[in-house]
């Protein structure tokens, strides 16, 4: 299925550029436009007298043609997507473990243990000393 959607989405390609090229062939307004710079007279004279309407109708299919491919190969990416994560088992994605020394594992918790009573017991005496400064008479 991914095979066919990657050759529909160029021929999608094919199609966009191909609608360009018709609605530039087009006759512009009265003013002329981009229609006469690009060769609207030339679209006449090989396509005949009635080269307006054979390029209407030949725009409003194509341009019916190109949306509804864009809205099938949208589906047809949304499937491709929906099917992929299916496959996957919706699994979580697994990173590799780093390789930890066990031995010294208890010495570094030991240690961490310790820093954390020393940091315990320094702010326990900054307590206590902002409270014995806020509790001591202030002498003027």
């Amino acid at each position: 299925m991914s095979i066919l959607a990657d050759i529909l989405t160029i021929v999608l390609a094919l199609l966009s550029v191909f609608l360009i090229l018709i609605v530039l062939l087009q006759k512009g307004s009265a003013n002329g436009g981009m229609g006469a710079a690009m060769g609207g007279g030339m679209a006449e004279a090989a396509l005949g007298a009635e080269t307006s309407s054979v390029l209407t109708k030949l725009t409003r299919n194509t341009a019916i043609i190109f949306f509804v491919m864009v809205f099938g190969l949208g589906l047809a990416r949304i499937w491709l997507h929906s099917a992929e994560q299916a496959a996957d088992g919706d699994a979580l994605p697994e990173f590799a473990a780093s390789d930890v020394d066990t031995a010294a594992l208890p010495e570094s918790l030991s240690e961490f243990e310790s820093t954390a009573d020393q940091a315990a017991e320094a702010l326990g005496e900054q307590v206590e000393s902002a409270a014995t400064e806020a509790d001591a008479p202030k002498s003027e």
